[in-house]
């Protein structure tokens, strides 16, 4: 799925989001042509997701209270046949695991985005790491291919290098753009990005479009803006001016399926 299509097709993103970054979350599906929705009330879950082309689920701010919640969502969008996009924020701190596990046990993911870290505690692997954005050392195309082995989940590992596995294809794509980790919310909106692009159909390809989308468009504002706090703004700009034809040859350049 394209930019284009995104545009002429305008898919309804659900985002169950925390409470930091709803705001720019929101905007960047806007901008992109996709509409965004919010939401955290579990009574009105079957009537979003009867109109909704894809569920985000994002751990950042989550309460013991509402884990229950997000496994509903996670069933009832997979049972209206809807993709779900986990976000597992810090997903290593043990709260947050336990929470994930539930989740994964109980109800279903489709597609899980993460930085390395994050991915890693899927595959089991120990992975230098605090708090979000995450870096450390380590192979991150085998750690995203065996977190997808593992989890039967497509895997977006975003970071300096940006890895998309299933377990048997992967992609990877090997721009570094050091100012999309500083300003947080950037993977928030990664992550409905991607619900946007797989609404149509859930494959790697669409999945690899979407990152490639978002990191062309960091790439660009990287070379207008050179400090965080004007940077989310022309990321903005970025993502809504940007074309197929640009994307198209960004991916020829930078993306390598092994």
């Amino acid at each position: 799925m394209t930019i284009k299509n995104v545009r002429t097709q305008s898919p309804l993103v659900l985002t169950y989001a925390n409470f930091v970054t709803p705001q720019f979350v929101a905007n960047v599906v806007n901008v992109i042509g996709a509409s965004p929705l919010m939401s955290r009330e579990v009574s009105e879950f079957n009537d979003l997701c009867q109109i909704a082309d894809a569920v985000v689920i994002n751990i950042g701010t989550l309460k013991a209270n509402e884990l229950s919640d997000i496994v509903t969502l996670s069933k009832v969008a997979t049972n209206l046949d809807k993709p779900v996009i986990l976000d597992p924020v810090a997903v290593a701190v043990p709260f947050r695991s336990k929470a994930v596990q539930t989740l994964m046990q109980e109800g279903h993911v489709d597609i899980i985005r993460g930085d390395a870290a994050e991915i890693a505690w899927f595959a089991d692997i120990d992975f230098d790491s605090q708090g979000i954005d995450a870096t450390g050392s380590g192979d991150v195309i085998a750690i995203a291919q065996l977190a997808a082995e593992k989890t039967g989940a497509i895997i977006a590992l975003s970071g300096a290098k940006d890895v998309i596995s299933d377990g048997h294809q992967t992609a990877v794509i090997e721009t570094d753009v050091p100012l999309l980790s500083t300003n947080v919310g950037t993977g928030d909106a990664l992550s409905s990005v991607i619900g946007a692009f797989v609404a149509e159909s859930l494959t790697v390809e669409n999945v690899t479009y979407a990152m490639a989308t978002f990191k062309l468009a960091g790439l660009k504002a990287s070379r207008q803006i050179t400090t965080p706090g004007f940077y989310s703004m022309q990321l903005l700009d970025e993502l809504a001016a940007i074309t197929s034809e640009e994307v198209a040859t960004f991916m020829t350049e930078s993306v390598q399926y092994l």
